[in-house]
């Protein structure tokens, strides 16, 4: 008579569609449920009047996928009654034992916990097992009380099935920039639920001068997918404005040389039955810079100072020392007021303030870093505060105590943009083998 009565929560099958539709459509999950991929590992764990479910889990050499439910004394499914970290995770290991991932909570349904976990690489196996550790619920932003229990889970999932769907195309293009970068294309790599793109690039080297010592490992690059009718596919770290970008995971890791650099982007889908371009819009390198101005920053209000560094437009706007809060009282900071465009990488940049004993503080940006552009090639970041307060984007460093009449900022390096890039290769993969 008193048994709760579970209330019925849609299924990972229910909300394809709603995934599919719209900007951040997943069709690998789409593709996953067509080719009969969704496993059933039937999870159920009970304790302290709380069951854990799992009833659905889709799995293949890029991801893992699972449809994870909570039902509390009422019968109710809890969505936010579970925070995975401190005593809560879910790992995914391979047949050896190895652990391969870490699920975390994707978001996207109010219906039960859509957890993910993404693989840097391809996994080599024919079985993963999900490890889940769940001892601790509440202590959530939504939950203040906290229930100790034992929720813990295991299961096994078959890769054979989607192993057969993987398919490798291997790539040939090569190009070398006017300024000393080369790009070599490696391969494609088709799985059920994304497709993997590889390839290497390479600094000369002149290009390794501009960036001594570990500077080189610093970089990004900029390209775009495109039908051969030109209309855009896929965009990466592009700042045209709208931008079509379905990057999964991405990594670098750097080579057994000076200068080389291993790639690899994976994407929720690429075109299968029709050929399409890859497009190098540029790149971007940290280099040693050493631009500075000298000011007097009790009189920026009154004089704000232009600054024109490599195409980057600047305007120092006010300095002021303010009050930053931390978990032992308020801390006092001086802050410079910065507002303007940047056509360089900012976050690759590094600035300092110095002080004419020679003392030198390194800087921490704060505010907001917005892309504008309405091309490929020409698009800029622009500085600004944080919505709150309105006021300019800002350069922090410690306290000057009392403020000097002299300062000095420099930027010691930078993030080179370059856009003088001119390639197109056009890719297909016909002849697909696993």
């Amino acid at each position: 008579m008193g048994a709760a009565t579970f209330f019925s929560a849609p299924t990972l099958a229910d909300i394809v569609r709603s995934l599919f539709s719209g900007y951040n459509a997943d069709t690998g999950l789409l593709k996953a449920q067509k080719l009969g991929l969704v496993q059933h590992p039937n999870i159920e764990v009970k304790d302290k009047g709380y069951m854990l479910k799992i009833d659905e889990a889709v799995a293949d050499s890029t991801r893992v996928v699972v449809a994870l439910q909570l039902f509390g004394p009422d019968g109710k499914h809890g969505r936010n009654n579970i925070a995975f970290y401190n005593k809560n995770h879910i790992f995914i290991k391979d047949e050896k034992g190895n652990k391969v991932g870490e699920m975390y909570d994707y978001g996207s349904t109010d219906d039960f916990y859509y957890m993910m976990a993404l693989f840097p690489e391809p996994v080599q196996t024919d079985r993963l097992t999900v490890e889940g550790t769940i001892q601790q619920l509440g202590n959530t932003p939504t939950k203040a009380s906290v229930t100790h229990g034992n929720w813990d889970f295991a299961f096994n999932l078959d890769l054979k099935k989607a192993n057969k769907q993987t398919h490798i195309t291997p790539l040939q293009g090569e190009y070398t920039s006017p300024d000393g970068m080369t790009v070599r294309l490696k391969r494609l790599t088709r799985m059920v639920q994304g497709v993997r793109l590889e390839f290497d690039t390479e600094l000369s080297g002149e290009a390794l001068k501009r960036s001594p010592g570990e500077l080189w490992k610093e970089q990004k690059l900029s390209f775009h997918f495109e039908d051969l009718a030109g209309k855009e596919i896929h965009g990466v770290n592009t700042r045209k404005i709208p931008t079509m970008n379905s990057v999964m995971i991405d990594g670098k890791t750097a080579g057994s040389k000076p200068g080389l650099m291993h790639w690899s982007y994976t994407f929720k889908e690429l075109p299968v039955d029709s050929p399409y371009k890859f497009v190098l819009d540029g790149y971007f390198v940290a280099e040693t810079d050493g631009s500075s101005v000298e000011f007097n920053p009790q009189r920026l209000k009154e004089e704000p100072i232009k600054l024109d560094w490599k195409g980057d437009r600047l305007v120092l706007n006010d300095f002021m020392t303010v009050n930053q809060p931390t978990s032992e009282g308020n801390k006092l900071e001086s802050s410079l007021y910065v507002t303007g465009d940047l056509r360089n990488e900012f976050s690759l940049d590094k600035w300092v303030v110095r002080i004419t004993d020679k003392r030198e503080f390194t800087t921490q940006g704060r505010g907001i870093l917005s892309p504008e552009g309405d091309n490929w090639k020409d698009g800029v970041t622009v500085l600004s505060g944080a919505a709150e307060n309105y006021k300019p984007f800002e350069f922090r460093f410690p306290a000057l105590t009392p403020v000097p009449d002299k300062l000095t900022l420099v930027r010691t390096v930078v993030g080179k943009q370059y856009t003088n890039t001119d390639w197109k290769l056009e890719l297909s993969e016909k002849g697909k083998s696993n």
